[in-house]
């Protein structure tokens, strides 16, 4: 199997994989003059995060098993030209009701775009090599989340919030031209590989536990970033410069452990490495239960705890998804998909639930972070026992 693939195609992997993170995290500095523009309350848009993470798992239903039929190339640009219509149509749209909605169908063609970048890494590497694919495409395009804020900003001091969603329509539109330039048009392997369905995929039991690990940590992840403006512009008061200046710290962290993973890797499996970057997320949360019980007014004591929870996620996402992707060789497409969309489906789930609950308080939110964190270690440990298992009375 190739173990390398081009750089233009892994910084179009990264491109296309750092559309949902730039679609979400630009225009948070803009949450609450979108709110008082459209006379609702900050949580009514917040909780927009949570529905463009229901639609990408919906996407990824859509385009994991046609990417499979007809190739990663045609699904992924179809995806981004629908990303690119509706975040057009988000600029323009004047009443919440059409912000929903646009919103759904923006992420549906975010997650039909997206499902084949994993399904990509899958056909050309596997293990070690996976997850240092992984790692490197999340590197890359990390750099959506720590700028995408900071443009957001910029864009309300000089435009309108409304220009946040053009721009997204826009870099869509010119990733979807790279795509039709640069992706091979066909990436399947020569022969129909028969088909395992959904049903197939959640029935592999030795896979179950890493889909467990992505899910809830990544709930950790995306809990953090829908209430994020709550957190920080409400509770704590700061400034929109300063709340994107946060925002960079959570990068900066998320990736020094990314580099720290793609080095770890040279030595240890991913799967032995998953566990260890989830107990640092739940150190994470651990800290932010002490910030509240013993120092509810300190930003910085939270500020601390965030960072490691997030900062996990740098270790966590890439050897989760390897440790998951490695058992399907064939049938990636549908794989990815349905880790895609579990992940989405429960991250958006338990999310939207936080939003609802912390609108007075960050207890709520926190005490969701800690238990998804406890969730998703728990899968991981019954995933590499059962792993273990299985190699053992295999042999």
């Amino acid at each position: 199997m190739q173990t390398t693939i081009p750089i233009k195609l892994i910084l179009l992997l990264a491109a296309v994989f750092a559309m949902t993170p730039f679609a979400i995290n630009s225009y948070l500095p803009a949450v609450p003059l979108i709110a008082t523009d459209m006379g609702v309350n900050t949580s009514t848009i917040s909780i927009t995060v949570s529905i463009y993470i229901f639609g990408m798992a919906i996407g990824q239903l859509i385009g994991g098993p046609l990417s499979d039929k007809v190739g990663r190339k045609k699904i992924m640009v179809a995806g981004l030209v629908i990303f690119a219509v509706f975040s057009l149509m988000l600029s323009a749209t004047k009443s919440v009701e059409l912000f929903w909605l646009w919103r759904v169908l923006q992420s549906i063609g975010g997650g039909i775009a997206v499902v084949g970048v994993s399904a990509t890494i899958r056909d050309v590497a596997e293990g070690q090599q996976a997850a240092k694919l992984f790692s490197l495409i999340a590197l890359i395009m990390m750099a959506a989340p720590s700028l995408a804020p900071s443009i957001g900003t910029l864009i309300l001091n000089t435009l309108s919030w409304h220009w946040i969603f053009s721009l997204s329509g826009m870099l869509a539109l010119a990733v979807a031209v790279a795509a039709v330039l640069i992706m091979p048009p066909q990436l399947k392997k020569t022969h129909k590989p028969k088909s395992i369905g959904f049903k197939g995929v959640f029935q592999h039991k030795q896979a179950l536990g890493y889909l467990a690990s992505v899910a809830f940590s990544y709930s950790v992840l995306i809990t953090f970033i829908t209430n994020a403006p709550f957190v920080y512009l409400i509770n704590y008061g700061v400034s929109t410069t300063l709340f994107s200046s946060l925002f960079i710290a959570n990068i900066t962290g998320l990736i020094a452990i990314n580099r720290l993973n793609s080095y770890l890797l040279n030595r240890f499996d991913p799967e032995r490495l998953l566990p260890n970057f989830i107990k640092l997320q739940l150190i994470g949360t651990s800290v932010l239960i002490a910030s509240q019980l013993f120092a509810p007014e300190s930003l910085w004591f939270a500020v601390c705890g965030f960072v490691l929870s997030i900062a996990a996620n740098g270790g966590i996402m890439a050897n989760a998804n390897a440790s998951f992707m490695r058992h399907f060789g064939k049938n990636a497409g549908t794989a990815s998909a349905a880790l895609g969309a579990t992940q989405f489906f429960v991250g958006a789930s338990i999310s939207a639930v936080a939003a609802l609950l912390s609108q007075h308080s960050l207890w709520p939110m926190i005490i969701i972070m800690f238990s998804c964190a406890l969730l998703s270690l728990f899968g991981a440990i019954t995933a590499n026992r059962r792993n273990h298992i299985h190699q053992s009375s295999a042999g």
